[in-house]
């Protein structure tokens, strides 16, 4: 079995003039100017109330001394030339100031506000762009600088193998072309915040990729040591046995090859035939999606600018018999280090809690989303078994046929009804239905609901939709439903004596109508403790 450590000694090996090289342009950065880390630029927002760790590199011993909001750090630069002062709390702060990072040069960066950071991760239902959503004609009208006070940060797609130094990507005012290619659902989260506190800045740091699983964004560390990745290691030791650094070889002379005919095409104008094609990645050690590279080059660096809290959405990819039954546990490990290696990295000063707040799966035609409704229950135990967390619902917001929910608003706005309920302390409902209890009345099971501070009903007053019952051999059939006060009583004709219930465990529920009367669904459930289908 070829381990990940082994796999980057062969690399080593196979590569040694480029690391070599690699650490020489290192050694000469060492006589550079004081640089700070590009989290810190013009437009930034930095995070009220929490200490405030800032970091670059300088001239191995020289000074550096950081100033912004009256007060200054100073510290110097250790024998590989890094440096890192905290400053303290900072109040909430719409008036642009600036911040000077000073060494042998002056660092001077401008429109530096102070309010909340969220940072937004996941695959591509985070990374979907708002120029694809419904509202695009509208933020194209919107006035100038009606955003202002939101300020947008997106990471440069980046693999790498080892936890990276320096962030990709700049600050940027939310004006319209920036807001188009953000993040729908972050930019629709802070958007309804803003709403609500217009007075707080808000710093949104998009960092996503599509079409990745959570074994992209783990840290090293989980990988390769925690108990709940052993299946992605017997996984990854068995497909990389169909790797070779002579197939690597030949992949990459392919896609050379490939990009030379794009461009004469180009260069050209001419049409490329339809079987061209470019060559497929390789599943190996250079493969983009592999174990941690993403969390290496887009999470790693971003530590330990001082955050409010996380937004996760991603569980798409993971939609698979093995990776579902390995979801939760590998989760929870991920929120755990998370927090740990940002800790770790604030030079011995905790950055405080923040929160993990997961969105949903949206609705999936059957024929794809089998093990949908699995993923779904495990989101939402992971909102009680991760401390400081929470989920929202998003089955209603789709067509099923559609990976991506086109029109994000509802689900960036649920979001910001969950941060102002369990991080900003408001007394709004953040969910709909969720299940308490089940027990048997004859004929009838009686399901019993937190409805948050409103009541159960029907959306459209028709009776309840998705509901379904199963008795001892434990064949689901659909349900009547009827809401009594904080229960729904349901029956079926087809079972004389009921055992368990579930409701809209489908991957695509029809038309669901059980909300409460904040207008928030249900989140789906069932009673039965049956193992997930066989694959």
């Amino acid at each position: 079995m070829r381990s990940f450590v082994a796999l980057r000694s062969l690399l080593v090996m196979k590569f040694g003039f480029l690391a070599a090289t690699a650490l020489l342009l290192s050694a000469l950065s060492l006589t550079a100017e004081v640089t700070v880390n590009p989290l810190f630029a013009d437009h930034m927002v930095l995070q009220r109330e929490r200490l405030l760790p800032v970091w670059g590199k300088a001239t191995p011993g020289e000074e550096v001394t950081v100033s912004f909001a009256g007060e200054s750090k100073s510290t110097k630069a250790n024998e590989i030339g890094r440096w890192q002062v905290v400053l303290s709390p900072k109040a909430v702060s719409r008036h642009p100031q600036k911040l000077t990072v000073k060494g042998k040069n002056l660092i001077v960066l401008e429109d530096v506000l102070v309010g909340d950071v969220w940072l937004g991760m996941g695959q591509s239902n985070m990374d979907w762009s708002l120029s694809t959503t419904d509202r695009r004609e509208v933020i194209e009208k919107m006035p100038p600088g009606k955003f202002d006070n939101i300020r947008l940060f997106k990471v440069g797609e980046t693999q790498v193998d080892t936890p990276a130094e320096e962030v990709k990507g700049a600050w940027t005012a939310a004006a319209t072309k920036e807001i188009l290619a953000f993040s729908a659902t972050l930019f629709y989260f802070g958007e309804a915040l803003s709403e609500h506190h217009p007075d707080v800045p808000l710093g949104l740091i998009r960092s996503s990729v599509g079409a990745t699983n959570l074994y992209c964004w783990i840290p090293n560390e989980l990988r390769d040591d925690d108990p709940s990745a052993a299946y992605l290691r017997t996984w990854w030791s068995n497909a990389m046995k169909g790797w070779s650094p002579e197939k690597q070889v030949q992949r990459d002379r392919e896609l050379a090859e490939y990009e030379a005919k794009l461009k004469d095409y180009q260069q050209r104008k001419v049409n490329p035939p339809q079987d061209f094609k470019k060559p497929g990645e390789l599943l190996g050690p250079q493969w983009s999606r592999r174990p941690s590279a993403l969390y290496n080059g887009m999470i790693a660096p971003l530590q330990p600018y001082a955050l409010r809290g996380v937004i996760w959405y991603q569980g798409e990819w993971d939609s698979k018999h093995d990776w579902v039954t390995v979801y939760h546990d590998m989760f929870a490990g991920f929120a755990k280090r998370l927090r740990a290696n940002w800790a770790s990295k604030s030079g011995g000063v905790s950055p405080g809690k923040f929160p993990i707040f997961l969105v949903q799966l949206p609705a999936r035609e059957p024929n794809d989303g089998k093990y949908w409704p699995y993923m779904r229950e495990v989101q939402e135990r992971l909102a009680t078994t991760v401390p400081d967390s929470g989920f929202v619902v998003t089955y209603d917001t789709n067509d099923p046929n559609e990976l991506h929910p086109r029109e994000k608003s509802p689900i960036g706005q649920r979001l910001a009804l969950l941060a102002r309920a369990k991080v900003y302390g408001e007394k709004v409902d953040w969910h709909g239905p969720l299940l308490k209890s089940s027990k048997q009345d004859g004929a009838q099971l009686v399901l019993e609901f937190d409805a948050g501070s409103e009541s159960l009903k029907s959306s459209d007053g028709l009776p309840l939709r998705n509901f379904e019952v199963a008795g001892e051999d434990g064949a689901y059939y659909p349900a009547v439903a009827e809401i009594r006060g904080s229960g729904v009583r349901v029956s079926s004709p087809a079972v004389k004596s009921p055992r368990t219930a579930r409701f809209a465990f489908v991957p695509a529920p029809g038309k669901p109508n059980f909300y409460n009367s904040a207008g928030l669904p249900a989140a789906p459930f069932r009673t039965d403790k049956l193992s997930r289908p066989s694959k």
